[in-house]
């Protein structure tokens, strides 16, 4: 028996955390999905400087934090991975996951994220996961002592290259572009190391090697020069894309693939909300993420309130 009052959230990274705790508050008790783990990215990410109330946090330890506050509030996700989510003709959503399971729900709240960057590189299909990454957490102490590259030039890359300096040989920090997306004093943390150098405005031209990442060719952009660096392994932070390619409700996305909400969180469609990274926003931070959601757990809240 479909109980259709039920309240789906799609993602657990920080703001799906953030609306869960304030629905179960509210004597609400959502459905939760995560199709990785609890607290999204933060857990690709190895320190978390600005985020208030904490003078610096690891980022697997706030995505256990994130868990255990879940846990202590007896929220019990369900780890699989929505493959679709559409409208059904009386206004209710349906969701399909995990072998043609359904449900549906009265209410749904999207926070399910950003997807990563593609970065096409001749050769990189050869070493994935043989020294081409997107995780340096995940993959970073596979070569400690070794030398790595991190292509990006935006605060997660330099954030992951200085943790990778602190377990491999030498970082060198590739970019498209000579002006940098980074805050100004991480760019200067990385600078100072005695194992980390700038290459910029180098492009990747060709990753080789044999059975695993051996280097890449690099070619200047300004005046064509091509450089042979010696690497064990590549970290790929270029940026973040729409993950809303599972969404079959049309009209509710810009032209990026973004969720377009009002400023409660709310979609277009009447009892479909977004929170975080997904929608389209000006900041993408822990900190408004956590916003986001609380909001829209109390718009939900208000909504069940005046329609139960």
């Amino acid at each position: 028996m479909i109980d259709k009052k039920d309240v789906a959230i799609i993602g657990l990274g920080p703001s799906g955390v953030s609306a869960a705790i304030y629905l179960k508050r509210y004597g609400i008790n959502p459905i939760c999905f995560e199709k990785e783990l609890i607290g999204g990215k933060v857990n690709k990410t190895d320190r978390i400087e600005n985020l208030a109330g904490f003078k610096s946090i690891k980022g697997p330890a706030l995505g256990y934090q994130f868990e255990e506050q879940l846990q202590s509030f007896d929220i019990k996700p369900i780890y699989k991975e929505i493959k679709r989510l559409s409208l059904n003709d009386d206004g209710t959503f349906h969701l399909e996951y995990d072998k043609n399971q359904v449900r549906d729900f009265k209410y749904v709240l999207l926070a399910n994220g950003l997807g990563e960057r593609k970065f096409p590189i001749q050769g990189e299909e050869s070493f994935s996961s043989r020294g081409i990454s997107t995780c340096a957490i995940c993959d970073g102490n596979f070569y400690k002592g070794k030398d790595v590259a991190v292509l990006g030039a935006g605060n997660s890359a330099f954030e992951e290259a200085l943790y990778l300096a602190t377990i491999a040989r030498s970082v060198t920090l590739i970019a498209r572009r000579e002006l940098f997306r980074a805050d100004e004093s991480i760019v200067k943390r990385f600078t100072a190391l005695d194992n980390t150098n700038i290459l910029a405005p180098y492009e990747i031209k060709e990753a080789y090697g044999t059975s695993t990442l051996e280097g890449l060719l690099l070619i200047n952009n300004k005046n064509g020069e091509e450089v042979d660096l010696k690497v064990s392994a590549l970290f790929l932070y270029i940026g973040n894309v729409s993950n809303c390619g599972f969404i079959d409700i049309n009209n509710i996305l810009d032209e990026k693939g973004y969720i377009i909400t009002d400023e409660k969180m709310m979609t277009k469609v009447k009892n479909l909300y977004a929170a975080g990274d997904c929608r389209n926003t000006a900041l993408r931070q822990v900190s408004t993420a956590i916003s986001d959601g609380a909001l829209a757990a109390s718009m939900i809240f208000k909504d069940y309130q005046e329609n139960k």
